[in-house]
Order: structure tokens, then C-alpha cells, then sequence
């Protein structure tokens, strides 16, 4: 029979909440992706097409304005989602080797009577951190739902294409706005 112990426990808790904190910035991220791309789709399916008969210039403007404001927030939304990785990262490997570190501290105690004390603080905590085990088990659980739940259907990468859809459809009423530029600066001349 295999007995745990207070530290394996305990460094099993931690890393099932390593996994959750990891698992929630990819459903950050990935979420975070698909309203940038639910947005541009709205606009370019809803909005432009409706501004383009009235300023296809303006409208045309706007797109560019977009695609580049959308840029820059999925960028914030990957430097975080990064940054956060890495922190998460970080402070649970440093986590884990200072509790080794107080293990091995424990382990070394010579003295019986504090070794005694230690064993029987371990043993009334176990119930604890196995409580503690099976919930952090059920967070990474959740959290790994949440990351397939957004993750589930491939992102449609939307920027290039509304740009190039929104100008092409734009065209003929920017030509048709140009000619009139042009008749008024003939009949003004």
C-alpha cells in the first residue's frame, strides 16, 4: 500500500491549481480572441455595408482604423495571457521547492520530541489537505472545461478577410464618389 504524505499532497494541490490558473489564461485567451472576431464580424457584416452607401471613403477608413485597433488588443490579450503564464509558472515552481525545502528541514530534525510533534501535526492535517486535493482536482477539472468549452471550434481568423471584403465592396461606390468629385470640380472650373 502506497502512503501519501502531508508533502505529496500538498505538492499535488499545487499542481492541480498550476493547471487551473494555466488552463483559465488559455480560455482568457482564446475567449478573448473570439469577441475580437465576433466584433469584426458584426461590423463587417452589419455595419459596413450599410455606411458604404453613404461614405464608402469614411467606411473604408473605419475598416483600417479597425483592423489595426483589433490588432493591438489581441496583442494585449497574448502579452498577458504570456506574462500570466509565466508568473503562474514561476510561482508554483518556487512554491514547490520551498515546501521541499521545509520537508527536508522536518525530515532533519533530530530531536524526538519535536520529530513526534511534527508527525502528529502531519497526520491531524492530512484529512485537511486531502479535502483540499480533491477540490483542487475538481478545479483543474472545471478549468479544463472551460479551456475545451472556448477552444472547442477552430477561430476563423476575420481581420484580413472584412478588410479585403469591406474594400471590394466599397469600390464601385468609391469610384462613383470620385467621378462626382470630379464633375463638381469641372463644373466649378
Amino acid at each position: 500500500m502506497n502512503t501519501q504524505t502531508l508533502n505529496d499532497v500538498t505538492l499535488e494541490t499545487l499542481k492541480n491549481y498550476r493547471i487551473a490558473a494555466t488552463q483559465a489564461m488559455v480560455a482568457y485567451r482564446l475567449g478573448g480572441h473570439r469577441l475580437v472576431s465576433a466584433v469584426n464580424n458584426v461590423l463587417a457584416n452589419s455595419v459596413y455595408p450599410r455606411t458604404a452607401g453613404v461614405a464608402p471613403r469614411a467606411t473604408v477608413r473605419m475598416d483600417e482604423v479597425r483592423g489595426n485597433i483589433s490588432e493591438v488588443v489581441v496583442k494585449g490579450i497574448d502579452e498577458i495571457a504570456d506574462r500570466t503564464v509565466k508568473a503562474i509558472e514561476s510561482g508554483s515552481t518556487v512554491a514547490a521547492a520551498q515546501l521541499s525545502k521545509v520537508s527536508e528541514f522536518a525530515a532533519g530534525i533530530d530531536n524526538q520530541i519535536v520529530a513526534n510533534g511534527l508527525h502528529a501535526a502531519a497526520r491531524l492535517t492530512m484529512p485537511g489537505a486531502n479535502v483540499a486535493l480533491v477540490v483542487s482536482s475538481k478545479v483543474a477539472q472545471g478549468a479544463n472545461a472551460l479551456a475545451d468549452a472556448v477552444g472547442a471550434r477552430p477561430l476563423r481568423k476575420v481581420v484580413g478577410k472584412t478588410a479585403a471584403s469591406v474594400k471590394r465592396r466599397a469600390a464601385p461606390l468609391v469610384r462613383k464618389a470620385q467621378a462626382a468629385g470630379r464633375q463638381a470640380t469641372k463644373r466649378v472650373a
